[in-house]
C-alpha cells in the first residue's frame, strides 16, 4: 500500500478500496456547494435595498415554492428511473441560471428578475444538496456512513470557501450575471461525477436499483412523512435547527447594528473563514470517530445542547463577539457533525423516503421553519410581547434543548436498529 494512502486511511477510517468512491463524492458536493457560493453573495447583496415587509415577503414566497418544487419533484420521481432523475435534477438547475442569465443580459426589469433570483436560488441552496445526500445515502451501510459521511460532508466546506474567493478574484472582469453561467457549468461538470459514483459504487445490486422507478403515487413522499415516526422525528429536528439559526441571526443582526457596513463584512468573512475551516478539520479528524465510538444519540445531542448552555451564558452579556463566537460553534458543529450525523440516519429508511421525502424534509420543511420562527422572534420582540434579547435569548435556549432531546430519541432509534442488522 502506498504511504500516503496508508495515512489517509489512518486518518480518516476510511478503507483503501473506499478512497475512490469518497473522493470522488467529496469533490461532488464541492463542486454543488461552490457553484452555490459563487451566487450567494449576489442572493445576499439584495435585501439591502429591501425593507423589513419586503424581506419577509420573500421568506414566504421561498417557502411556497419550495413547497412546490418539491412537490413537482416528487411527480417526476414518481414517472422516471433514479439514473436519470438525480442528474436530471442538476441539468434543470443549470438551465435555469442560464435562463436567468439571459433575462439579465435582455433587459428584463432588474428589481422584480432580482427579487426572483433570490426566491429561486434560495430554493436551490438546500435542494441540491438534498438530493446529493439522496443518492449518496443509498450506496452505503449504517456502519459505512459513520466512517465515510464526515469525510464527504468537509467537501461543502472546501466548495465554500473556495466559491466565494473565486468571485473575489474574478470580481472586477466578471459581471453579477455572468456568475449565473459560471455556476450553470459548475452543475454541468457533477454529470460525469455521478457517472463515476455509478461505477465506483455498483454493488449489491444498485445498479438495477439505480434504473428502477420509485413508486408511481406522487403523494407517496408526503404519506410516509406523516405516517412514519422516525421520518417525523428528522423533519422535528430540522424544524427545531431552523429555530435556533432564526434565534441567532436575529441576535446577530441587533448587536452589529451599531458597527459600519464595512465592519459588519469583516466579522461575517472572518466568520465564515473560521467556521469553515473548522468544519474540514472536525469532519476529517473527529466526526466518524465521534459516531463510531459515543454512538447516535450523543452526536445528534452534543451540538444542541452545546448551544442551549451557550445560548443561556450569551443571555447574561448579549455582546458582539459572544454572538459571533457561538455563530462559529453552532454552524461548525453543524456542517461538521451534526449534518452527517442527520445524513447518516437516511441509511435506516427505503428509496422512497430517501428520494420522495427527504426533500420534502430538507427543503420545504426547512423554509417553513424558516418562516415560522422568523415570525415568532418578532411577536416576541417589538412585534407583540417586547421582550428584551436576553429573554428571547432564554426562549431559544429551551428550543435547543427540546432540539436535542429529539437528537436523543433519533440516535437512540437508529443504533438499535443497526444493532438488529
Amino acid at each position: 500500500m502506498h504511504p500516503l494512502t496508508a495515512f489517509f486511511s489512518r486518518s480518516t477510517q476510511i478503507k483503501p478500496s473506499e478512497i475512490k468512491a469518497a473522493l470522488t463524492a467529496f469533490l461532488f458536493i464541492f463542486i454543488l456547494m461552490a457553484s452555490y457560493m459563487i451566487i450567494k453573495p449576489v442572493r445576499d447583496a439584495l435585501p439591502s435595498d429591501w425593507g423589513d415587509v419586503t424581506l419577509a415577503e420573500q421568506w414566504t414566497l421561498t417557502f411556497i415554492v419550495s413547497t412546490i418544487a418539491v412537490s413537482i419533484y416528487n411527480v417526476f420521481a414518481s414517472k422516471i428511473a433514479l439514473r436519470v432523475l438525480v442528474p436530471g435534477v442538476f441539468v434543470f438547475f443549470a438551465m435555469s441560471f442560464t435562463g436567468l442569465y439571459v433575462a439579465y443580459k435582455s433587459g428584463a426589469e432588474v428589481t422584480l428578475l432580482g427579487k426572483i433570483f433570490y426566491v429561486w436560488s434560495s430554493v436551490f441552496s438546500l435542494f441540491h444538496i438534498s438530493v446529493f445526500w439522496s443518492f449518496i445515502s443509498q450506496q452505503y451501510s449504517k456502519e459505512e456512513s459513520k466512517r465515510i459521511f464526515g469525510f464527504i460532508n468537509t467537501g461543502a466546506s472546501a466548495g465554500a470557501i473556495c466559491g466565494p474567493l473565486l468571485v473575489v478574484l474574478l470580481a472586477q472582469s466578471m459581471s453579477v450575471a455572468n456568475t449565473l453561467l459560471v455556476a450553470s457549468g459548475g452543475l454541468l461538470l457533477t454529470l460525469p461525477l455521478i457517472w463515476k459514483l455509478n461505477i465506483y459504487l455498483n454493488r449489491n445490486g444498485s445498479d438495477a436499483e439505480g434504473n428502477q422507478e420509485l413508486s408511481p403515487n406522487p403523494f407517496s413522499g408526503f404519506q410516509e412523512l406523516i405516517t412514519h415516526k422516525r421520518l417525523l422525528g428528522i423533519a422535528a429536528f430540522i424544524f427545531m435547527f431552523t429555530s435556533i439559526s432564526a434565534f441567532l441571526y436575529s441576535t446577530q443582526k441587533n448587536v452589529l447594528a451599531e458597527f459600519s457596513e464595512e465592519k459588519r463584512t469583516f466579522w461575517l468573512g472572518l466568520v465564515e473563514l473560521v467556521t469553515n475551516s473548522l468544519t474540514i478539520i472536525i469532519g476529517i479528524f473527529a466526526t466518524n470517530r465521534l459516531s463510531r465510538r459515543f454512538g447516535m444519540p450523543v452526536t445528534l445531542s452534543l451540538v444542541p445542547f452545546l448551544v442551549a448552555a451557550l445560548i443561556l451564558v450569551l443571555s447574561v452579556n448579549p455582546v458582539v463577539l459572544y454572538v459571533l463566537a457561538l455563530q462559529v460553534v453552532r454552524r461548525a458543529g453543524n456542517y461538521a457533525i451534526t449534518r452527517p450525523a442527520r445524513e447518516i440516519l437516511f441509511t435506516a429508511v427505503d428509496r422512497e423516503a430517501r428520494f420522495k421525502t427527504k426533500p420534502i424534509i430538507d427543503v420545504a420543511v426547512y423554509r417553513g421553519g424558516d418562516v415560522f420562527w422568523i415570525w415568532i422572534i418578532a411577536m416576541l420582540g417589538d412585534g407583540y410581547f417586547n421582550l428584551g434579547l436576553s429573554t428571547i435569548l432564554c426562549v431559544g435556549a429551551g428550543i435547543a434543548i427540546l432540539w436535542g432531546v429529539i437528537g436523543i430519541y433519533l440516535g437512540k432509534k437508529h443504533d438499535a436498529d443497526e444493532a438488529e442488522d
